[in-house]
């Protein structure tokens, strides 16, 4: 039952965040939004960054819809950036959001919700 309550919360929580179809562009930036840290973009149901990220480092996340008009695009720059942290092992980005008492997985969320696997510095798994 816990597990239900959490997942209703957590959906009303991420309802606001687009779909990731292919050619979303989503950016680990820095918390002033200045630094791009990495960027990819989602082709055939994964969304691969390449680099190197400090764990339990504190970014934002933006995602950017590839169809976005300019007014869209402004948005998630500013007041819809995502707060984040990489995870301690440095392959996960843990969402940060006000409703919800712990970090959410990005990767998690991405594999139940959107069928998508996230990958940070795939690299290291050769």
């Amino acid at each position: 039952m816990i597990d239900l309550l959490f997942w209703f919360l957590v959906s009303q929580t991420l309802s606001g965040l687009p779909d990731m179809y292919p050619g979303t562009e989503v950016r680990i930036v820095s918390m002033d939004l200045i630094t791009i840290y990495a960027s990819a973009s989602v082709t055939d149901d994964e969304l691969v960054f390449i680099g190197k990220f400090e764990p339990d480092s504190e970014v934002r996340l933006l995602i950017l819809q590839p169809d976005a008009n300019a007014q869209e695009t402004v948005e998630a720059l500013g007041n819809k950036a995502l707060h984040a942290r990489i995870s301690p092992e440095g392959d996960d980005i843990l969402l940060q959001f006000a409703e919800l008492e712990g970090p959410l997985s990005f990767k998690k969320w991405l594999k139940d919700e959107r069928n998508i696997t996230l990958k940070l510095n795939p690299g290291d798994d050769e």
